[in-house]
């Protein structure tokens, strides 16, 4: 990893922790802590990792807020938040999708494949492991443990679902004075 991106980890680590301050103080808060709060995050943790799953690819950013929601909500339900390695890696997994379909297209092209973007590439396995975790019909074959992995995939897809939806979104022509989805997106294109 080069000095720029771990930079850009270390930024997108701040921001997240922000989102998932806010989160946690404005959405999970509504009931006081234990089973009640769990009960809302369990909540919020379904409802958008269906609204994501349910969603096509949009170009409007109407999908920032349901993947933001949904992974301040997994973190919490795993207990395990996201940190700057967890961010350095995503960019570095994003650059190097980018950088392979990119070297692919052409080739798969001539076979009449269509690889999709990186984008729609996270969005299928980020749909797998919230489907797989049991998050979306309450019905999963897999045992207690193998659900939790399940949803540690989906926090892994999920991030790397936000910085490549984050650069495929129509952006205002300005920089964002806001850390937004127009500020996520010029923090991913700067690599």
């Amino acid at each position: 990893m080069d000095h720029d991106s771990t930079a850009i980890a270390a930024e997108l680590d701040e921001w997240f922790q922000s989102v998932a301050r806010l989160t946690d103080a404005g959405l999970f808060s509504i009931a006081p802590d234990g089973p009640h709060r769990d009960a809302v995050v369990l909540d919020a943790l379904r409802r958008n990792a269906r609204t994501v799953y349910e969603a096509e690819l949009d170009t409007d950013g109407r999908l920032y807020s349901p993947i933001c929601f949904f992974l301040a909500a997994a973190c919490r339900q795993v207990g395990v938040p996201l940190r700057i390695g967890h961010w350095r890696a995503a960019l570095d997994n994003v650059r190097n999708l980018q950088r392979q379909l990119g070297i692919s297209r052409s080739e798969s092209l001539d076979v009449g494949l269509d690889l999709g973007s990186p984008a729609t590439i996270f969005k299928a396995e980020f749909d797998e492991a919230v489907r797989q975790a049991g998050l979306i019909d309450g019905v999963s074959f897999l045992s207690k443990k193998d659900r939790e992995v399940a949803l540690g995939l989906a926090i892994n897809w999920g991030i790397r679902l936000l910085l490549t939806y984050s650069v495929s979104t129509s952006r205002p022509p300005q920089p964002s004075k806001h850390k937004d989805l127009a500020w996520l997106a010029d923090r991913v294109a700067r690599l």
